[in-house]
Formats: structure tokens, C-alpha cells, sequence
């Protein structure tokens, strides 16, 4: 595959991430600052709500995905998200109070270890979700 295409298509990936980035931020802080949920455990709940939104658009619109086998490719991304996701969430604790040096406790620093996980986690997802999204399960996908 052409190195343009790969480019292009992660560029409109990041960019439907993004979206679902800013859901997963606003849920995450809602929690925390509104609900007085620790950051990790806001994280998780957040975080699976915005994945989840982002594979099912990503996997026809961008990873021109197969549609055999749907559930069964978003059942395997959700398992594997929640690998990362409880990855994160687990760094979380000490990137929250790494930034509460500089922020103060609270949303503040809670926002910062999210902007810090997230590029990582970015890059992952891509590469995860395409290959899902593509790899053959069968006479159908070709």
C-alpha cells in the first residue's frame, strides 16, 4: 500500500480520533470534577465509550473494513481496547499526580495525564483497527 495512502488515512483517523478524543476528555471530566470519580476509573468508562464510537465509523469509512464478520472484529477491538484502556487508566494514577505538581490536584492535573496517554494510544489504535478491520475471516472478506 502506498505510503500517501497509509498517511491520508491515518491523517482522517486522528482526525475522527480527535472527535472522539473530546467526548472521552468531556466524559472523563465530567466524572472527576463533577461525579468525584478517581481519574483511572473515570478513565476506563470514558475511554471505552469513545473507542467504541470511533472503531465503528473508522472501520468502513476509513479502513474500508469488511463487512463479514462485524461483530466479531468489534468484539476483538473492544477486547483489545480494554487492554489499553486499563493500560492507560493505570498510568493514569501516577501521570495525575505527576501533573498536580504543576496544576494543583483536581481536573487540571487530570487533563494533563490524559493529553500525556493519549498520542501513544493514538498510534495504536490505528494500526489495531486497520489490521482488524482488514484481516480476512473467511471466503467472504476475499
Amino acid at each position: 500500500m502506498p505510503r500517501e495512502v497509509i498517511s491520508r488515512d491515518f491523517a482522517r483517523f486522528a482526525a475522527l480520533s480527535g472527535g472522539g478524543w473530546l467526548l472521552d476528555a468531556g466524559l472523563l471530566l465530567a466524572l472527576v470534577g463533577l461525579a468525584g470519580v478517581a481519574p483511572q476509573i473515570a478513565n476506563l468508562f470514558s475511554a471505552s465509550c469513545a473507542a467504541t464510537l470511533v472503531y465503528l465509523v473508522s472501520h468502513r469509512r476509513i479502513h474500508s473494513g469488511a463487512s463479514h464478520g462485524l461483530q466479531f472484529r468489534l468484539g476483538f477491538y473492544l477486547i483489545y481496547t480494554a487492554a489499553l484502556i486499563f493500560a492507560a487508566s493505570w498510568a493514569m494514577a501516577p501521570l495525575t499526580a505527576l501533573a498536580a505538581t504543576f496544576t494543583g490536584p483536581g481536573v487540571a492535573a487530570a487533563f494533563v495525564a490524559k493529553c500525556l496517554v493519549t498520542p501513544p494510544q493514538l498510534l495504536c489504535n490505528f494500526l489495531v483497527s486497520r489490521a482488524v478491520a482488514r484481516v480476512p475471516l473467511g471466503r467472504s472478506d476475499g
